[in-house]
């Protein structure tokens, strides 16, 4: 009779020590879904080379989740020689995101007109920041090396 005490007892302890605590793994929250965030900034494209500017140039950097972002350069011109405007897309550039400013950087991505590619202007040496004031970036589109640098607006 002991033995059979004695076994249901330790079966007893074996299973409460087994139990999982609710404090043993508490349950994570699950991260707020990515919301998309647009910056607008309306500033300078200057190409050196060309002894070029124009200003009022409308980009926006619309971070996307991933850690990248694509910068749409709105109704731009790069030379006095270029008889229109364009708007043009460099897509997935990546980002790092702290609290004071977005960093970005890229290189051999091909830009979008018209929702084409175009291989021959592919952007070299992409670099850039997003300030609560500024989105600035310098780059070279094929060989024509260009900067903009733009403050920020809220449309």
């Amino acid at each position: 009779m002991t033995k059979k005490i004695l076994s249901l007892v330790a079966m007893v302890l074996l299973f409460v020590a087994c139990e999982k605590s609710k404090n043993d793994d508490p349950e994570m929250p699950a991260p707020p879904p990515f919301e998309e965030v647009t910056v607008t900034a309306y500033g300078l494209v200057s190409v050196p080379s060309e002894e070029f500017t124009m200003n009022d140039v409308r980009a926006e950097a619309k971070l996307k989740e991933g850690n990248v972002m694509d910068i749409y350069l709105y109704d731009v011109s790069f030379s006095s020689r270029m008889p229109v405007t364009i708007s043009l897309v460099i897509p997935d550039v990546s980002y790092i995101r702290t609290e004071e400013q977005i960093t970005f950087a890229g290189n051999d991505i091909v830009p979008m007109v018209r929702n084409a590619p175009v291989p021959k202007y592919t952007v070299k040496d992409l670099q850039g920041t997003v300030t609560p004031d500024e989105l600035a970036l310098s780059c070279s589109f094929g060989d024509i090396a260009c900067t903009y640098q733009g403050a920020i607006t809220t449309e």
